[in-house]
């Protein structure tokens, strides 16, 4: 791994009180206690039993921003290989033309308000389509209740959990769903492997275990100073990848972008000629699964040459047996990692001034 660019000597990622101040709202401990979400998130998918009419669709659509829809996403990619329907993730006021008696809507929303989602689902309604909601309270709630809409509840936690954190919730209910309706076989076997494979991970990440044994943390100060750019592999890790982007942007506080094999072999890798003085300042992450094609494994091999001539690369083997092992797996490295760096930066990594100045304005239109 290449030497890591200079830290602020204020921040020791080995001495957790240098940069306690810095997480008043313990994004840290989310992570920590990212296997006590997922066997939570478990059960509540074990009890959702969905009822009959949201069986054989032709078509998945799931409705939502951020978060939840990195969980469309992350759902999406990983029921691939199984899926005989398209699944598309909605991100807009709007719906496509399909959507109608035949198609299994997700609303999802942490808060239960998120406008685009509402939005969406009111005319997925209208359609006729086969709704189902997945969230905390809020408007979204409200609605599955006077609607008699299947809706799986997600828990509101004290201290309250940004919806980023919130992703074992997002997810995981979901994975359940598609597993009783033919979609995803083996959930159950998977997600125990899942849980004590993270919870594995998440102690030799955790911020006791000093940098020399914790990767999360090497990675985190090779990154510091840089803009990251994750590469994923087809599949998950494609998906898993953008997540990463947007654990970057939001906890870091740092631009970040992502993209995916075979395509960026297609255009970004020209990228990486000019111009020198933004080249040199980036950093190249990428997420890996076994047991990728032998083509696959040529390219990431090929690739890394091409842009180490340029940038730092980090390559990033995920383990388990199963893709929703290795999933969970690299997810929450990159949550520690994105939280370390944060701390690197200087920077709260729950606070969104951004976003909230944003919403703020909009509403006041």
């Amino acid at each position: 791994m290449p030497a890591p660019a200079a830290r602020p000597s204020r921040i020791d990622l080995d001495d957790r009180r240098s940069y306690q101040a810095l997480d008043p709202q313990g994004m840290l401990d989310f992570a920590i206690n990212l296997p006590t979400q997922l066997e939570h998130a478990a059960r509540i998918g074990r009890s959702f039993k969905p009822p009959a009419r949201l069986r054989h669709p032709a078509h998945i659509v799931l409705s939502g921003m951020g978060g939840s829809a990195v969980a469309g996403d992350l759902l999406a990619r990983l029921c691939e290989p199984h899926l005989t329907v398209p699944f598309l993730v909605n991100r807009d006021y709007r719906i496509p033309r399909f959507v109608g008696p035949r198609t299994l809507f997700i609303a999802s929303s942490h808060s239960g308000d998120t406008e685009e989602a509402l939005a969406s689902v009111a005319l997925a309604l209208r359609r006729g389509a086969r709704v189902l909601a997945i969230t905390t309270d809020g408007k979204l709630r409200a609605l599955a209740l006077r609607r008699h809409l299947p809706l799986i509840e997600i828990p509101q936690t004290d201290p309250p959990m940004p919806p980023r954190a919130a992703l074992g919730y997002s997810l995981v209910p979901l994975v359940f769903l598609l597993g009783a309706l033919g979609c995803y076989p083996g959930a159950e076997r998977q997600m125990r492997e899942a849980i004590g494979l993270v919870s594995r991970l998440r102690d030799r990440l955790h911020p006791r275990v000093p940098t020399r044994r914790n990767s999360a943390k090497q990675l985190a100060l090779a990154l510091f100073g840089k803009t990251p750019w994750v590469h994923g592999t087809p599949g998950a890790m494609a998906a898993a990848a953008y997540r990463w982007r947007c654990q970057f942007n939001e906890n870091s506080k740092v631009l970040a972008c992502s993209s995916e094999y075979p395509e960026l072999n297609h255009n970004e890798v020209v990228g990486w000629e000019l111009p020198p003085a933004l080249t040199r300042n980036l950093a190249v992450v990428v997420l890996q699964e076994p047991g990728a094609s032998a083509r696959i494994q040529a390219r990431v091999e090929i690739t890394r040459e091409l842009v180490g001539r340029k940038a730092p690369v980090h390559v990033i083997a995920a383990e388990g047996n199963s893709p929703l092992a290795r999933l969970l797996w690299v997810l929450a490295l990159g949550d520690f990692t994105s939280l370390y760096l944060a701390f690197l930066n200087g920077a709260n990594p729950a606070a969104i001034d951004a976003i909230n100045e944003l919403k703020g304005r909009l509403a006041a239109l």
